[in-house]
């Protein structure tokens, strides 16, 4: 009821910095699901990397990762 940025924040504050990584690169996963990255999914994907505070690169191959995974 929140919307999508209360989301991320709650769930960025649940998580131990050993899980940040895994819980961004599942969710790209998630969002890759159907094989495309919709313009709200993108949005969410940005404000959860800002959050996690993902390394912009990192976050960039992690995207690059999982749009290959999820083309086959």
């Amino acid at each position: 009821k929140d919307g999508p940025g209360a989301l991320v924040k709650a769930s960025a504050d649940a998580l131990s910095d050993d899980l940040k990584l895994t819980a961004f690169a599942c969710a790209v996963d998630i969002s890759l699901a159907d094989g495309v990255l919709e313009d709200e999914e993108k949005d969410i994907i940005n404000q959860l990397a800002a959050t996690l505070n993902i390394p912009e690169r990192t976050a960039i191959s992690i995207i690059e990762v999982m749009i290959i995974k999820n083309k086959a």
